[in-house]
């Protein structure tokens, strides 16, 4: 049985009074609670994809980030590696100029090397130049003093013709200036002043060996060892003795010359 729900005499709603309505509250709870809960679940069932595509958009958002900064960075290594491009092009421009000065300082140094060499040769062809000049200087101051001498005889021999030394010395003084002929005839003339001179009778056969006589020097030569002899000196004898007969086996000096064994007429078989 339905309470009634009327107010009573306290003014409290009365429990008769008030059935209808609850039932009816009642049914529209239950319709908006069926209709909340059809409702809820259809919400529910709309926004559960969200998260997912949520989270795809966001992932979206992040990877565009992502990308951006990575073209920002892409952008700065791509000119960095542009800028040590650019510094490696001018480092090696740099070192071509520098390959190039050291090519020019090398072909420069050769030159001067070249030009060194050059000098070294002019300063050795000067010296072997000065060298013979001072050879000839000195041949040249001996031919002065041979001519002086040959003078200085001729005047004594025109002051006194039977000065046998005078001729001798001029005799000797034309051998050793190369003039075989010129000294025969003044030994000759010593030897006509003194049939003793046995230094003339030597030098004379030294002189007539160079001019191909042989026999002459043979004789000459032999002449003198025994006049060397006679007089004591040993030395000179032996001497005299030896070369005649060197010029009897090899036929001249000229002709052992020729062999090598002698390089010019020796000043020691003359006699000063």
């Amino acid at each position: 049985m339905m309470e009634d729900r009327s107010l009573n005499s306290h003014g409290m709603p009365s429990r008769r009074g008030l059935e209808p309505l609850e039932w009816g509250a009642t049914g529209l709870t239950v319709v908006l609670s069926v209709a909340a809960a059809a409702t809820q679940q259809a919400i529910l069932t709309a926004i559960a994809p969200l998260p997912l595509s949520l989270a795809v958009g966001l992932n979206w958002v992040s990877r565009k980030k992502l990308d951006d900064q990575f073209q920002v960075f892409r952008q700065q290594q791509e000119a960095k590696i542009a800028e040590l491009v650019a510094s490696q092009g001018q480092q090696q421009s740099e070192l071509a100029s520098l390959n190039l000065a050291l090519a020019q300082v090398r072909d420069r140094l050769e030159d001067v090397q070249k030009q060194v060499m050059q000098l070294n040769q002019g300063a050795q062809d000067l010296h072997d130049y000065t060298r013979i000049l001072d050879t000839e200087q000195k041949q040249i101051e001996e031919v002065l003093d041979c001519l002086r001498e040959i003078e200085k005889n001729t005047q004594v021999i025109q002051v006194n013709p039977s000065h046998a030394k005078a001729y001798y010395n001029r005799g000797l003084t034309h051998q050793r200036l190369g003039d075989a002929e010129a000294a025969i005839l003044d030994y000759t003339e010593a030897i006509r002043l003194n049939d003793t001179y046995a230094k003339a009778y030597h030098n004379r056969g030294v002189a007539r060996s160079t001019l191909g006589d042989r026999k002459g020097a043979v004789e000459d030569l032999r002449t003198a060892a025994k006049l060397f002899f006679e007089q004591g000196d040993i030395s000179s004898y032996q001497r005299a003795r030896d070369l005649a007969k060197r010029i009897h086996e090899v036929g001249s000096i000229e002709q052992d010359n020729q062999e090598g064994t002698i390089k010019e007429v020796p000043l020691e078989i003359l006699f000063s």
